[in-house]
């Protein structure tokens, strides 16, 4: 795929992702990116971190950074790579509301 359209489909999926992202409970904050991941906040971080590493998502912890003890670091992927991002955590959420 050349790099113009690899770019594109970037910035479409992370409009969506994080779109997505924000609508979900649990996620306290969405933050605005250029580059091809998104940075997030989680009321209940480590349930969002085993959740999305039991569906097979690999994220970057940002835990243990200053002031981000509640932040995980979400790759932009593929379509069905985001929409398995979104049904982990969505199904996460259900859980932590039972």
């Amino acid at each position: 795929m050349e790099t113009a359209a690899r770019i594109a489909v970037v910035k479409r999926e992370r409009a969506l992702l994080q779109a997505a992202l924000q609508s979900l409970p649990g996620v306290r904050a969405v933050y605005p990116s250029a580059g091809n991941y998104l940075l997030v906040r989680f009321t209940e971080a480590q349930a969002a971190f085993d959740a999305l590493l039991a569906a097979g998502v690999v994220v970057r912890d940002q835990r243990a950074a200053p002031q981000l003890g509640d932040a995980l670091r979400i790759s932009i992927g593929t379509p069905d790579e985001n929409a398995r991002v979104v049904a982990a955590l969505s199904r996460c959420a259900r859980g932590q509301a039972a």
